[in-house]
């Protein structure tokens, strides 16, 4: 049987981010960012990947004509995008506006992770174009279905009259107004 300190070395759970730092990266940015991460345990810190000038980069749509420095980074202790973000940018000296901080999970990464090749098939080119079939929603059938509809939405409403309902008598009804005042 495991002891709980080997059930507890097992358990290690590692959370991932992704760090993008817009613009000129100040003197040693590097050291100072390993240096604040080890607030939360860095595992694993990857060498910054630069991208082109952009002219309007994806992260940072508030800058024009800039580059974008990427790190990934792994960490032991957990935290949230958006501390680790103020967090960096106080202990590496970078406004926020040029610093964005994201978990590999989120839509955003998840929607420019590249997708697998495959090969594209323009579908009006095949006769089974897959799906279910619409024509009973068009033309003679459905205007026959619409006509349907609007008769038995008709002998509804003609059963529904009050023809039928007695009329009572209201003897306790006068026509005098009330003559006195509400406050004495």
């Amino acid at each position: 049987m495991k002891s709980f300190t080997e059930y507890l070395a097992e358990s290690k759970k590692v959370y991932s981010f992704k760090v993008g730092v817009a613009g000129e990266l100040p003197e040693n940015f590097e050291d100072h960012m390993e240096r604040g991460l080890q607030k939360f345990g860095v595992g694993k810190m990857s060498a910054g990947k630069k991208t082109p000038i952009q002219e309007r980069p994806l992260d940072f749509p508030q800058l024009e004509n800039t580059e974008v420095h990427y790190y990934e980074v792994d960490l032991m202790y957990p935290t949230t995008s958006r501390v680790l973000q103020e967090y960096l940018g106080s202990v590496c000296k970078v406004p926020q506006s040029h610093i964005i901080v994201r978990n590999p999970q989120e839509p955003q990464e998840l929607y420019q992770q590249e997708k697998e090749d495959e090969e594209y098939v323009a579908k009006l080119t095949q006769e089974d174009m897959g799906g279910e079939s619409g024509q009973a929603d068009v033309g003679g059938s459905r205007v026959m279905d619409l006509l349907k509809e609007l008769e038995a939405s008709r002998k509804d409403r003609d059963t529904a009259t009050m023809d039928d309902v007695p009329t009572g008598e209201s003897k306790d009804i006068g026509d005098t107004e009330n003559s006195k005042a509400v406050l004495s």
